[in-house]
């Protein structure tokens, strides 16, 4: 009897025991859950408890430099989201027949999405207003309530297609920037989203009485380019007809630039492609093979029609280069522009034991100074000037151009230089440097070097945004004009300025000639690679020589056409068309017109029986001068005119522009005064 009360005694102790554990435990885990997860587990429950269906806002609308043309815009649309929970089961198949009607969606897909458990499903995304006023009009008529949401929503619009694609870039599915402008810049762009909020039960269900909580989505920030619409829009048209007719496997790229701001008026890369269908390749010949290609081979081929040649393809520049040669050389005062005989062209260069030949070793230059060396650019005088320069201090030259690091432009995608290091160099590879081959630059590196030159001296980040717009204040927001660095002296500069004039007005570069301007230039040829029998043709060019206001530089990759390979052939002349246009169409002052060229017609008034006083008059309105036939001393103003030469009628006048104000070389009228 004792033995089983002691029996009892254990059994109830471990009883206790166990159960003490227990709620130990449970109180241990109430105050984790409560204290250590409980701000977890509270949001938890409330995004259980709550719909939340996002609202995407519109995003920053991008201008053209004039801040009037719209390159990029968001549309209104909007998205189609149910919950399936709340949708009456004996309505769900009328609803699936609806929404593939009016859509034009797949049933199967649509009739999964219908019927799940879920609280919420998508069934489109970004559909024009009219299809989603006939859904509206057919839930009305079909008594359907609920269980079926309509939400504003934003589509991504390029009113000009392909316009500057490169630069632009595009947008995914979900609004946020995929490449180009749209990608550097999406996080202003792009705003901020909105919600609807609504309470539901466990299951999704609607809670009768609960309200829905609305959140203004923010739009997002606008941009303004220093792209021209006019003047990107010539550069496209031209380079598209340049690499059709020279037959450019590799297609092409321009780039215009204002060398004082560093702003990017135009940067064109041919072939181009549709913005607003960016997933559509552009390329005839892979049309035809696209549905036999592998999914990787797709994605390289769009990746490579949405390459921005100028900024990620680095290519040797040829000659185009010996502007920085003779720039180092002239800063260094190794030389002069115009000393007769200074230099001798026999058609090659010794060095280190390897002939180099000149481009024209068949019938060589001969005797040249720097200047005539630059019109005809000849090789050996640029190596040479590579050598008395020496490696160290030339390579201290590239550095202050900017060469070896990338130009900071604001675009995704932008490649470096490739040299090789300093301490590899010798005299042969200084050798091939000096004339432009053997290494690699992009185009945006090189224009960017060659417009400090152009900004007598200065170099100057290039730019391509220039203002934003904050969408909620309309406050604009500057972009600075970034200095950086002094290469050259401005007397230097002037120097190869005026020189590349030379290149054109008699040189390698006389395609480029605009009538009315002065433009300097530099041609270039270049092999694309060892070995490979592919070429560059090229062109930098500059205007007006007086007082440069835009570079431009013309690349032109594997030109298979009539026309050859040589950039004094092909892309000179491509230049002197744009330059054409864009002078024009930014009105810049003629500073290199004949007079023989310059012709107005004038009205020439009716001055008879009218005082001298008054013929004068009449006639300095006109830019016209009076000469008395009669010469006299006496006060002839209140006399009549009584005959004039010549008659009243139309007639030419020569008028000649300057830059700082407009000349009129008048025509005389004679006339005779009754005394």
């Amino acid at each position: 009897m004792i033995f089983s009360n002691i029996k009892m005694k254990k059994k109830m102790l471990y009883i206790l025991v166990i159960t003490g554990l227990i709620l130990l435990g449970l109180i241990m885990r109430i105050a984790y859950l409560q204290f250590i997860e409980g701000e977890e587990l509270k949001l938890g429950a409330y995004e259980q408890q709550t719909l939340d269906r996002k609202i995407t806002p519109k995003r920053g609308t991008i201008y053209d430099a004039t801040g009037e043309n719209i390159l990029a815009t968001s549309a209104s649309v909007e998205t189609v989201t149910i919950n399936p929970v709340n949708i009456d089961k004996n309505k769900k198949e009328d609803l699936i027949n609806a929404f593939c009607n009016i859509f034009d969606l797949e049933r199967e897909e649509v009739s999964k999405k219908v019927n799940k458990k879920s609280s919420i499903e998508t069934i489109v995304t970004r559909c024009e207003k009219e299809q989603t006023d006939e859904l509206r009009k057919w839930l009305e008529d079909n008594n359907i309530t609920k269980g079926v949401n309509i939400d504003e929503d934003s589509k991504r619009y390029y009113p000009y297609g392909s316009l500057a694609s490169h630069v632009i870039g595009f947008c995914g599915s979900d609004n946020q920037g995929l490449d180009g402008i749209e990608s550097e810049y999406d996080e202003l762009l792009r705003g901020t989203k909105g919600k609807i909020l609504k309470v539901t039960d466990a299951k999704g269900g609607e809670i009768g009485g609960e309200k829905e909580e609305y959140i203004e989505p923010i739009d997002g920030d606008s941009l303004v380019l220093t792209i021209d619409l006019t003047i990107q829009s010539i550069a496209e048209k031209y380079l598209k007809q340049a690499c059709i007719d020279n037959e450019c496997t590799d297609g092409g790229n321009m780039i215009i630039m204002n060398p004082k701001t560093g702003d990017i008026l135009a940067m064109a890369t041919y072939p181009s492609y549709n913005l607003n269908t960016p997933y559509e390749i552009n390329s005839e010949e892979l049309k035809n093979v696209w549905d036999s290609m592998s999914k990787n081979d797709r994605i390289s081929s769009l990746q490579q029609m949405w390459r921005n040649k100028a900024i990620a393809d680095a290519y040797e520049p040829g000659s185009t280069f010996k502007l920085i040669t003779a720039s180092a050389a002239l800063e260094e005062g190794i030389t002069t522009p115009d000393k007769e005989g200074e230099f001798s062209c026999v058609g090659y260069i010794e060095v280190a034991g390897v002939r180099i030949r000149c481009w024209r070793y068949y019938r060589p230059h001969g005797s040249e100074s720097l200047r005539q060396a630059l019109m005809n650019s000849c090789n050996p005088v640029f190596i040479g000037l590579g050598q008395k320069i020496g490696k160290e201090k030339y390579y201290e030259y590239l550095k202050k151009f900017g060469l070896f690091e990338k130009t900071g432009i604001t675009l995704p995608g932008e490649a470096g230089s490739i040299f090789l290091k300093e301490a590899k160099v010798g005299p042969v590879e200084l050798a091939t440097i000096s004339f432009g081959q053997r290494f690699k630059v992009t185009p945006i590196q090189l224009i960017t070097a060659v417009s400090a030159i152009a900004n007598k001296g200065i170099r100057v980040s290039p730019r391509l945004v220039k203002q934003s717009i904050n969408s909620q204040t309309g406050e604009v927001t500057e972009y600075p004009v970034k200095e950086v660095e002094r290469v050259l002296s401005e007397e230097t500069a002037n120097n190869i300025i005026d020189m590349m004039g030379s290149v054109v007005s008699e040189g390698t570069g006389k395609g480029a000639q605009v009538k009315g301007y002065t433009v300097g230039g530099k041609t270039g040829t270049s092999e694309d690679g060892v070995n490979t029998g592919k070429y560059v043709a090229s062109f930098m060019g500059v205007t007006p020589v007086s007082d440069p206001e835009l570079v431009i530089l013309i690349t032109l990759y594997n030109p298979t056409g009539e026309g050859g390979h040589q950039g004094g052939g092909i892309a000179a002349p491509l230049a002197g068309e744009v330059l054409t246009d864009v002078l024009a169409y930014l009105e810049v002052n003629k500073d290199n017109q004949k007079e023989e060229d310059i012709i107005k017609e004038v009205e020439v008034p009716e001055i008879r029986e009218k005082t001298i006083k008054e013929a004068k008059s009449i006639l300095k309105e006109q830019g016209l001068e009076l000469v008395l036939k009669q010469e006299t001393e006496e006060d002839i103003n209140d006399k009549i005119v009584k005959e004039q030469m010549p008659k009243p009628r139309n007639y030419s006048c020569r008028r000649h522009k300057s830059r700082s104000r407009n000349l009129i070389k008048k025509r005389i009228i004679n006339i005779k005064y009754f005394i």
